[in-house]
């Protein structure tokens, strides 16, 4: 898992210019827990979704993936918005393919395990975070029970937009991606 886990950071380093400790905060919570916070208020989602498929633009960053995983297990994905606009992709299907998904069903003690594996990194000097700091920052979040955000450097530098498949293994799931021609 640790090593699985310094790729996947590894990656998202390279990939996401501005990549700072919130981000990589983001990055396993998604990998735990999904979008199943998200998922809970279907008619928001619904509205937000589409709303925020309205403003992205598709022709910024064309060598975006469609699909990014933010999980060392490989369950977990990012459906980025603008390489699915640019295929056509019909925005209330998609939003109620994703909406249809199963349910993470993330662990909190999961997370914790995996936070303590990127601190471990940290102080080996394997990643570029100070551990201290993610310790402390580990801590709030077990405290406060927050979702982590993307930092500014990070939407200023990437625009992100996109969503969670939570479980890219699921037939159902991967059959609505497929008939939508994201597959």
């Amino acid at each position: 898992m640790k090593r699985a886990l310094l790729g996947l950071i590894q990656l998202h380093l390279g990939r996401h210019p501005g990549f700072g400790l919130e981000d990589l905060a983001k990055l396993v919570y998604q990998g735990v827990f999904g979008a199943d916070h998200l998922l809970a208020e279907r008619k928001r989602f619904m509205r937000e979704f589409l709303q925020e498929w309205e403003c992205v633009e598709e022709r910024l960053f064309p060598q975006e993936p469609l699909f990014e995983s933010v999980d060392p297990l490989h369950r977990t994905y990012r459906l980025n918005l603008r390489p699915a606009k640019r295929k056509g992709v019909d925005p209330v299907v998609l939003a109620q393919t994703l909406l249809s998904q199963p349910q993470k069903g993330g662990d909190p003690a999961e997370f914790e395990r995996r936070w303590e594996l990127v601190v471990e990194l940290a102080e080996e000097g394997a990643i570029p975070f100070s551990p201290e700091a993610l310790r402390a920052h580990g801590t709030l979040l077990s405290e406060t029970g927050l979702v982590p955000h993307h930092s500014r450097a990070y939407r200023r530098h990437n625009r992100p937009h996109y969503r969670l498949v939570n479980d890219f293994r699921d037939e159902a799931t991967r059959s609505a991606l497929r008939s939508l021609g994201l597959l």
